[in-house]
């Protein structure tokens, strides 16, 4: 490869990196700014999921940048996987035209992949390469004395010098093997926490929705309550309307047989009178 294209290639890739930062600090203090203040009001917007999904780019970000950039500070390489920075810029810029996006998960699934890829694949190939270039991981010149002069004891001196160089040399690259070791857990560890903080986020996300939809359910089924002691009141009322019209019925049933009674009562005596008078 020419080396001045190697060159402009790996300054396009820094650059690209840095600007994709700044990029995503924009839209994230734009989205901020529409946000209320308080949490609970937060998770209730219309911008809660665009909040969620740029947090998530943040710690992406943040990732990458504790794998790549202090090597990309020390000019042993350049930022490499140019494929996260286009994920980047396509999952930030449908935050920007979208309204309702989907949920973060779905959005920023195959970010995850191409950047955890990346890093792993860093990591385990292109960092041992890059740690023998680094100033000061050849320690062994230092250890290495002047002759002694001539003498008596000159020989004696030669084979403590080399057997004092070979332990402390053998020191030494234990002590590189267990800084290497831990440095290697250590990155295993960030990636371990910063997989459980996004997934602790998503599940905070889910029991969110889960209360919004159980205060939903808890109205529609107050207003159902509602509707049934309505309609209980009016079947009430409709059963105590027909007892008062059928025991007005009965009534007046019984005032006309007792009108009857009378008017026969009164004829009796009337009809004996005729009755005395024809004999």
């Amino acid at each position: 490869v020419c080396k001045r294209m190697d060159l402009v290639c790996q300054r396009m890739l820094n650059q690209g990196f840095l600007k994709v930062e700044r990029y995503h600090n924009l839209c994230q203090k734009q989205v901020k700014a529409q946000l209320p203040r308080r949490e609970s009001e937060r998770r209730n917007h219309s911008l809660a999921r665009h909040a969620d999904i740029l947090a998530a780019v943040e710690t992406r970000l943040s990732l990458l940048n504790m794998t790549f950039m202090k090597y990309v500070d020390s000019n042993l390489c350049c930022f490499i996987p140019g494929k996260v920075i286009d994920e980047i810029y396509r999952v930030l810029r449908y935050v920007n035209s979208t309204r309702a996006p989907q949920r973060a998960h779905e959005v920023l699934q195959e970010l995850r992949d191409i950047s955890s890829m990346a890093m792993e694949y860093f990591d385990e190939k292109i960092v041992p390469i890059l740690k023998r270039k680094m100033p000061g991981s050849d320690v062994s010149g230092r250890l290495i004395g002047t002759a002694p002069g001539p003498g008596p004891s000159a020989a004696l001196t030669t084979m403590q010098l080399f057997s004092k160089q070979n332990f402390s040399r053998q020191e030494v690259t234990k002590l590189q093997q267990q800084v290497k070791a831990n440095g290697t857990g250590m990155t295993a560890l960030k990636r371990e926490i910063s997989e459980l903080r996004l997934k602790v986020q998503e599940q905070q996300k889910q029991l969110q929705d889960q209360d919004q939809k159980l205060l939903e359910q808890t109205q529609i089924i107050g207003e159902q309550n509602a509707r049934l002691a309505e309609l209980e009141r009016k079947l009430r009322e409709v059963m105590e309307s027909t007892v008062g019209n059928s025991s007005g019925s009965g009534s007046n049933e019984q005032s006309s047989r007792k009108r009857r009674k009378v008017v026969e009562s009164t004829d009796c005596p009337r009809k004996s009178r005729r009755l005395q008078n024809r004999k």
